[in-house]
């Protein structure tokens, strides 16, 4: 199989890598010249990666095409297009419905939206897919975590959870913050700060019989210290603060699809 890649970003360089260095038999892979930096690093890297002449070239050579382009520009490139009835059209753009796509990819009709995020470089991001194609996801599983959307509604809502990323990474930047005020050294602050944040990260992930809230139970040690900072940040509404923050996003999705969605 061969897939392509309309768009040489951040988002496009982390799925190339992560497909590029699984086991096993990799993709034959085009990307397109949109950023020559990002494409000439991947072809040199990675066997595998093609660097094509032009997008139509990519679309051309390759039986499954992934648009990764800025949303405020994707529109009018990809009408200057051409697609082909067999094609299976893969979006990483939130705000582009399947019927929006529909209308610009035509004749292709199979149409998937796929939100993968940076860690899919080294095979460790979530990534939202809608609907379940089982192509998509046996191309994705890979990388990560694949959650499959049954409806629009479950992937817009996973689509604005990533929103939380740099505010995650912010709360543990205030712990490393703290901690070298506390006079420990930045470095020793930083890796204490990050391992802190991996080890709720496998935790939860190697307990996914247990919900958020039993953790945070099992955490909170009555009369502990976490207690006593759960309840502090509750009591400044930090969490509410958070839940209408993505809510905002929501919103913002909303408002961006075309009325005639």
């Amino acid at each position: 199989m061969t897939i392509g890649f309309i768009g040489t970003g951040e988002i496009t360089k982390a799925v190339v890598t992560g497909m590029s260095t699984v086991d096993g038999e990799k993709p034959t892979i085009l990307v397109s010249p949109r950023n020559e930096e990002i494409a000439a690093g991947l072809a040199d890297r990675f066997e595998n990666v093609e660097i094509a002449a032009s997008n139509q070239a990519v679309i051309d050579g390759a039986e499954t095409v992934c648009l990764a382009l800025r949303p405020g520009d994707a529109e009018e490139i990809i009408k200057t297009l051409k697609f082909g009835p067999s094609h299976h059209v893969i979006s990483f753009m939130p705000t582009f419905s399947q019927a929006r796509l529909s209308g610009i990819v035509a004749p292709a009709t199979r149409i998937t939206l796929v939100t993968p995020l940076p860690a899919v470089a080294f095979h460790g991001g979530p990534t939202p897919v809608f609907p379940p194609d089982e192509d998509a996801i046996a191309m994705f599983d890979p990388l990560g975590t694949v959650v499959a959307a049954e409806t629009d509604d479950e992937y817009q809502a996973m689509c604005v959870a990533t929103a939380s990323l740099a505010g995650a990474y912010a709360y543990y930047e205030t712990i490393a913050d703290w901690l070298q005020a506390k006079n420990l050294p930045a470095d020793k602050a930083r890796a204490f700060s990050g391992a802190v944040f991996y080890a709720l990260a496998a935790t939860a992930r190697n307990a996914p019989e247990m919900s958020f809230s039993e953790l945070t139970h099992e955490s909170a040690t009555r009369g502990g210290t976490n207690e006593q900072v759960l309840k502090h940040l509750k009591d400044n509404n930090v969490y509410t603060a958070f839940s209408k923050a993505l809510d905002g996003i929501w919103d913002r999705f909303e408002n961006a699809k075309p009325s005639s969605d």
